[in-house]
């Protein structure tokens, strides 16, 4: 404490000090005294201001009492909530003022009344320093340099695609290196503020809901000081999986004294471009809080012995403070805030197995939702060697790509979420663990249980999720009604939905049902593509989420989405059956196998092999058989005819007018004519011949070979190809089948199906293929096979 001068106060004091609620401060004053017995001179105390350093400390200070003096009546009170951070205490004629840490980076002052009565009152002021920042501290880029950089072209917010977008303080812009494939190796380098210690660099990859191409995954750094500022060090290698695109934390636990430059050599880069949102580099704040002075435990679910209300209120992260004093007060409700989260297959590993769309990274789902700017406080035990779990927190209001992924480290983690939604975790690996616990092996149990991570939400705002595994019937009102977001999760086995809650509420959803449905459609998809037979199932569910930005469902990686309108199949479980079309068809898209049943033209037709096979398991009637539909000609006209249905109007359309399969010429496309035979071959060979295995082994071959087009060929040839499987698996002669279907029509064209692609069928390689087929040997088809649907199936037996 620093003192200019010393004053002497003559008040009354005690050697009890009662504390009481808050009273107005006043300056000593003694009047009435002799009314009182005792004289003006009541007490000798200094009162000079107080002046405490941040890391706290006792101040004691000396008095005298008069005689005489009535003790039993002296009180205090401490204004500005000072009894949050001071204690006071009188010990044989001393006043000790115990003054706590302060985390505040702003001085924090109150003073000390001593009260006698109303005309006996003195005042002490307290003031402690500011604290340095609990937070690391960023260093401030000045410049830096790429072997390029894109500058003809912006964003789609009309930013810049410069390298200075890659420190601009603004993760939704980025850096992008010059338009197409990069040359390796890549450089950037960043030139830094000096007179920092560099303790860590985080490298967030692009955050828009682009294509994320260009996120590293395998680098180098190097890192120069001002004393050299051109001799580069090399600090570490990092090497990350394909098509990540979470931020990374790089640690420098001894730090770099006087970092100047730091240059990150990229040797591998998604999609073979070099992209960055945002570079950031720290020094570590000297004025960390440790958890260990208040916690027992590394999870922070109990508190020390003789932890103190005060010294809990100290505590800068609020979150982490309410969890003290919940656990001072034995009320801290720990469900869903605290939970093991186990790992899951990179959904990446069955994807390339099974040649699909990527299965959904948020089989973690939290039951804890974020706000916009509010701090989280995330305590994360230990994680298993090279494990790398994130945070993810997504906010369907701006669609699904609107999420923000969050690096854990071991330890407390302080985040500040840039989006509202709730809150998942990435846990993923390589291993091959099965999506249901009861399937594993002793083995895979292992890994599952090594690689569990437990982590705490301190005082995390619970929204709750409804696992079909775990919870009952029963447990789904009270978690639906005291929901606290929009949306909710809900798990089955092999579904995930995220809907809204207030569509749950008013529907009064069953929610059983409801899951078990979506079970189905996702079981009985794998089971026609033979993923049930061949032991390849997915290990990750799939997504099926509410998206409040799109204008239609769709599909891509990760998950499928829909827009609010189709509350019936996600909340009116009675009504599945009937809207089962639109989710059977996006689950379609991401199990297409390609290029094998997925080549240019049939984008939109072959997923829907399995809406028909949705449709028809859950009782409905096939849509070829009961739906009509609309032709336009080449002229994009319409062709006025008299058909039934969709198998009547194909027929007519391509069998009778002689079209290729492709449609080449047609703009208006109804896909569902191109359906026709593809779900043919289904009533063929599995309903009149008894041949189930016949659309697994097709799936599986298409899995485990290689397609025309892998190797460089055309599309067209793709088609060729599955004309030759089909006979091969069906061990009949199908060509018949096929040339009035239009597939063995000559075609040379683009196709425009999701972009341009070149489509070429000659008739010499039609040729080759009939003498291939013709010179198996193989039974043939019946001639008026092209003719089949579900009203004359037993023509065929």
């Amino acid at each position: 404490m620093k003192h200019t001068k010393t004053k002497v106060l003559h008040c009354i004091f005690n050697l009890l000090l009662v504390f009481l609620p808050s009273l107005s401060i006043s300056a000593c004053s003694d009047e009435k005294a002799e009314e009182n017995g005792f004289k003006d001179d009541w007490i000798s105390i200094s009162a000079e201001s107080m002046h405490i350093p941040y890391e706290g400390s006792t101040e004691n200070r000396n008095f005298t009492l008069n005689e005489g003096i009535n003790v039993s009546q002296l009180m205090y009170t401490l204004n500005n909530n000072g009894e949050d951070w001071c204690t006071v205490t009188l010990k044989n004629s001393q006043l000790s003022i115990l003054v706590e840490r302060s985390y505040a980076e702003n001085e924090r002052n109150t003073t000390l009344t001593l009260i006698y009565d109303e005309q006996h009152k003195c005042n002490i002021v307290i003031k402690q320093a500011p604290a340095p920042s609990a937070s690391d501290k960023l260093i401030k880029v000045l410049s830096g340099v790429a072997t390029s950089e894109e500058t003809n072209a912006k964003d789609a917010d009309n930013n810049p695609l410069t390298l200075k977008m890659s420190y601009d303080g603004n993760k939704k812009t980025f850096f992008n290196s010059e338009y197409g494939v990069v040359s390796y190796p890549f450089h950037i380098t960043y030139e830094l503020e000096s007179g920092h210690i560099l303790n860590s660099i985080v490298y967030t990859p692009r955050t828009d809901s682009g294509n994320k191409w260009g996120t590293f995954n395998e680098f180098s750094v190097e890192i120069s000081t001002t004393d050299h500022p051109d001799q580069f060090v090399h600090i570490a290698d990092y090497k990350r999986e394909d098509a990540v695109h979470t931020p990374f934390t790089m640690k420098l636990p001894e730090g770099i004294v006087n970092a100047q430059k730091v240059r990150f050599v990229i040797t591998k880069a998604y999609q073979d471009r070099v992209s960055c949102a945002e570079m950031e580099f720290f020094e570590a704040s000297a004025n960390r809080f440790d958890l260990s002075t208040i916690f027992a435990n590394s999870m922070c679910t109990q508190l020390k012995a003789n932890v103190t209300e005060k010294q809990i209120k100290q505590i800068p992260n609020e979150y982490l403070r309410a969890l003290g004093l919940a656990l001072l007060n034995e009320n801290y409700n720990s469900h869903y805030r605290l939970a093991d989260y186990r790992p899951y297959q990179h959904p990446s590993v069955m994807a390339a197995i099974n040649k699909t769309a990527k299965y959904s990274l948020r089989d973690n789902p939290t039951g804890i939702y974020a706000q916009r700017g509010e701090k989280l406080a995330v305590i994360v035990d230990k994680i298993y060697a090279d494990g790398e779990v994130s945070m993810l927190i997504q906010d369907l209001n701006g669609g699904y790509g609107n999420s923000r992924s969050y690096k854990l480290e071991e330890g407390f983690n302080e985040i500040t979420p840039e989006v509202d939604g709730l809150i998942y975790i990435l846990n993923h690996t390589k291993d091959d663990i099965p999506l249901l616990l009861d399937e594993a092996g002793e083995a895979q149990k292992k890994i599952i249980q090594n690689k569990t991570v437990q982590i705490h939400f301190a005082m995390g705002k619970v929204n709750g999720y409804f696992d079909l595994q775990r919870n009952k019937e029963s447990d789904w009102k009270d978690i639906i009604e005291n929901a606290q977001y929009q949306d909710i999760d809900v798990l089955g086995k092999y579904a995930h939905i995220t809907w809204k809650v207030s569509h749950f509420l008013d529907k009064k959803t069953d929610i059983i049902q409801t899951i078990e449905n979506f079970d189905r459609l996702v079981y009985l998809e794998q089971e026609f593509m033979g993923l049930i037979k061949y032991k390849k199932m997915f290990n990750n569910r799939m997504h099926f989420s509410i998206d409040y930005k799109a204008s239609s469902p769709n599909a891509t990686e990760y998950r499928t989405v829909y827009t609010p309108s189709y509350i019936e199949p996600f909340c009116v479980p009675e009504r599945f059956a009937a809207r089962c079309w639109g989710p059977a068809h996006e689950v379609g898209h991401c199990n297409q196998t390609r290029p094998g049943l997925k080549w240019a033209g049939t984008t939109e037709v072959t997923n829907n092999i399995m809406s028909l096979y949705i449709q028809t398991s859950f009782g409905r009637p096939c849509k070829l058989l009961v739906d009509g539909c609309t032709l336009k000609d080449e002229k994009d006209e319409i062709i006025v005819g008299d058909y039934s249905n969709i198998y009547e109007a194909a027929q007519a359309f391509i069998v009778e007018g002689k079209r290729a399969h492709c449609l080449p010429d047609i703009n208006s496309i109804v896909r569902e004519t191109q359906l026709v035979p593809f779900w043919q071959l289904k009533l063929y060979m599995i309903d009149v011949l008894y041949n189930g295995d016949f659309y697994y082994d097709l799936y599986e071959y298409f899995r485990t070979h290689e397609s025309p087009s892998d190797k460089g060929e055309n599309q067209g040839l793709n088609q060729l190809d599955f004309v030759r499987q089909v006979c091969l698996i069906a061990n009949l002669n199908m060509l018949d089948f096929f040339e009035k279907w239009g597939f063995l029509t000559p075609v040379a064209t683009y196709l425009n199906d999701y972009g341009s692609k070149e489509f070429i069928i000659t008739q010499a390689q039609i040729n080759d293929l009939k003498t291939e087929i013709n010179g198996k040997g193989y039974p043939n088809a019946p001639k008026d096979l092209h003719l089949i649907t579900e009203a004359n199936l037993s023509k065929y037996k």
